[in-house]
C-alpha cells in the first residue's frame, strides 16, 4: 500500500445520508483503513454547540485543504442535511473543492422507520443512536400506528429532499445502498475504495445490527401496523427478509 500522498492526490469526500441507512457502519468501516480519514458528524455536533453555518464552512474549508504530504489518500466526513445550517454556501464549497459524494440510501422506508424508532429507544437507554454490545440489545416492542405512519411521510420527504440537493450539485456521486451493504459488503467496499481512489484493504466496522431483518422479531403489533398499508407498495418492505 502507498504510504504517502501529495496534496493533488488526496479525495474529499461527503458521506450525505438522512438517519438508519448504515452511514455509522460505513464511516466506522473507513475509518479502519489507513489511507482514509473520515470523521463521524462533525456539523451536527457543532449545530448543537451554537455554532453558525459560517463556522461549520470555514471548518469543512480547513479540513479540505490537506498537508502537501499526507498519509490519507481520502479526507472526508459524514452529514444530515437538516445539519448543514448553511446549504448554498456548503454547495459552493464542495463545488470548489471537487468534492466526491457518497449518498446513502435505503430502499425499504419500512425499515428505515423502524430502525429510527428502536434507535430511539437504545438511546434512552445507554445514551447512544447505535448498538456496539450485544448485551445492550433491547426486547421486541410495539409501535403507535399515527407516530409510525409520520415518520413514513416524513421519511419519504427526506428521502427526495437528499436525491435534489445532491442532482444539484452536480459532482461524482456513489449512490450506496444499505441492503445492498448487509448482502455484498466485499462488493460494495470494493466500489468505494475504487470512487476514493485509495488501495483495497480488509476493514472491520464497530456497530451491530441493532433492527432484526425480520420485522416480526422486533415489532409486537407487526400486523397492526402492516394491515394499514396492504395493497400499497409498502406491504412488501414489512414482509422483506435479507439476511
Amino acid at each position: 500500500m502507498r504510504k504517502f500522498f501529495l496534496r493533488s492526490q488526496v479525495t474529499p469526500y461527503v458521506i450525505l445520508f438522512i438517519e438508519r441507512d448504515g452511514s455509522t457502519y460505513m464511516i466506522s468501516l473507513l475509518t479502519s483503513h489507513p489511507q482514509i480519514q473520515s470523521v463521524y458528524e462533525r456539523f451536527a455536533v457543532m449545530k448543537q454547540k451554537g455554532a453558525s453555518g459560517e463556522d461549520q464552512i470555514e471548518w469543512a474549508r480547513r479540513f479540505f485543504s490537506p498537508p502537501l504530504v499526507t498519509k490519507y489518500g481520502a479526507v472526508g466526513f459524514k452529514t444530515k442535511l437538516v445539519d448543514i445550517l448553511d446549504k448554498s454556501s456548503f454547495m459552493q464549497l464542495l463545488i470548489e473543492k471537487k468534492v466526491r459524494i457518497i449518498q446513502m440510501q435505503r430502499r425499504n422506508q419500512v425499515k428505515a422507520v423502524v430502525s429510527r424508532i428502536n434507535a430511539r429507544r437504545l438511546h434512552d437507554v445507554t445514551g447512544n443512536w447505535n448498538l456496539y454490545n450485544e448485551k445492550e440489545r433491547l426486547p421486541a416492542f410495539e409501535i403507535d400506528p399515527q407516530v409510525f405512519h409520520q415518520y413514513l411521510l416524513e421519511r419519504i420527504q427526506a428521502d427526495e429532499e437528499l436525491t435534489n440537493f445532491t442532482k444539484k450539485l452536480n459532482l461524482p456521486t456513489l449512490k450506496m445502498v444499505y441492503e445492498d451493504l448487509l448482502i455484498n459488503r466485499d462488493q460494495v467496499l470494493s466500489k468505494v475504495f475504487d470512487f476514493l481512489g485509495v488501495d483495497p484493504f480488509p476493514v472491520e466496522g464497530k456497530t451491530l445490527k441493532n433492527t432484526s431483518d425480520d420485522l416480526r422479531e422486533v415489532v409486537l403489533n407487526f400486523e397492526q401496523i402492516r394491515s394499514k398499508y396492504l395493497g400499497t407498495p409498502f406491504e412488501s418492505m414489512f414482509d422483506e427478509v435479507l439476511v
